[in-house]
């Protein structure tokens, strides 16, 4: 009996070790990644900004705006490598209820690495022609201390996110990168501007100069400090900074007006919000990569040393038994029943 109860227990130990392994070498890799169903919702905001109200062709000052960013994951165009996921974000002024800038993108990306791939209808503001690459709102699980091309919706290509170094956000220990885009041309504006607006002296000696309308033909010029903080445990951001200049630059090479001048940041209930998902995320990791793993072959090596102990069966010990009762049983089983010895009677 005692045999069969230890060969079970080193059967339980097997299985506990195996599973142990395969929880940290197989199981990890394939349930760690990017979620095909996600849904996310931050908010930035910039105080003391100023723009170009496009409506009334008048700058706006000490504007106060908000940036509204929804991801949502479309699970049906997802695969087992690949995750699909629709960002929308809408720059607008509250004060006047107008929409400053609208940004949309399809991101397909590896759930793993967070590399972006163009497939599943990758696109950005519905053009599918638009090459991605790099990172975007996904970051790679397990964020390392080193560059990474992040790639830009405004200027449609990547730029270095350099690392800038640790910081705690929320009480959670980030890494903060940071993403410099120098004055780069993104757009020209459909049918100019009017030369009074830009302060043009002689618009007529300019390339792109409309007589008609008075308009002078200008390229819009973008340029940004990008600050993100991720959480190396998980690769999710947990805050953002954009600090963002646009210009209007016509076809001589001059900037003849500043579009927009603004600072967004994260509100803080969105960084909450952001550090309650890392929490909850990073704790699945933990329990996929450590805790499951070790607590597997902590058990199994346990049940195996008392398994061992069970099912290999010991030497028999005799036992000696005293002097005077080997005698005692040597005499009886020698001589048998005893016999009554009469005594001689003398003559």
């Amino acid at each position: 009996m005692r045999r069969n109860v230890g060969l079970v227990l080193v059967g339980v130990a097997a299985f506990f070790l195996a599973l142990g392994a395969l929880v940290r070498f197989y199981v990890a890799d394939q349930v760690i990644a990017a979620p095909a169903n996600f849904f996310q919702q931050s908010t930035l905001e910039a105080t003391g900004a100023s723009y170009l109200d496009t409506a009334t062709l008048k700058m706006r000052t000490g504007a106060h705006l908000r940036a509204v960013n929804t991801v949502r994951g479309d699970a049906r165009a997802a695969t087992h490598k690949i995750a699909v996921w629709d960002s929308f974000t809408s720059i607008e002024d509250p004060a006047t209820r107008k929409s400053i800038e609208i940004q949309q993108q399809r991101a397909a990306f590896d759930r793993r690495t967070g590399t972006l791939h163009n497939t599943k209808g990758a696109s950005v503001g519905g053009d599918t022609g638009v090459r991605q690459s790099g990172i975007g709102t996904f970051w790679p699980i397990g964020v390392k201390k080193h560059s990474y091309p992040y790639f830009d919706l405004s200027t449609k290509r990547t730029w270095p996110a350099v690392f800038a170094g640790e910081e705690r956000v929320q009480k959670i220990k980030t890494y903060r990168f940071v993403q410099r885009i120098p004055p780069t041309v993104t757009e020209s504006v459909k049918g100019g501007l009017p030369a009074a607006l830009l302060k043009v002296k002689n618009p007529e000696k300019l390339s792109g100069y409309d007589k008609k309308t008075g308009n002078v033909a200008v390229d819009r010029v973008y340029d940004a400090t990008v600050t993100l903080w991720v959480d190396p445990r998980t690769g999710g951001q947990v805050s953002q900074e954009q600090r963002v200049r646009t210009t209007l630059r016509t076809r001589d090479g001059v900037d003849r007006l500043v579009a927009a001048d603004l600072d967004l940041k994260m509100t803080d209930a969105s960084q909450k919000a952001l550090a309650e998902v890392n929490k909850d995320q990073a704790l699945k990791i933990a329990a996929f990569r450590t805790v499951v793993p070790i607590g597997g072959a902590v058990l199994g090596l346990v049940l195996l040393v008392v398994g061992l102990v069970l099912a290999i069966p010991g030497r028999q010990t005799i036992i000696p038994l005293p002097e005077s009762a080997e005698g005692a049983a040597g005499t009886t089983k020698a001589d048998g029943p005893s016999r009554a010895v009469r005594p001689r009677s003398g003559n």
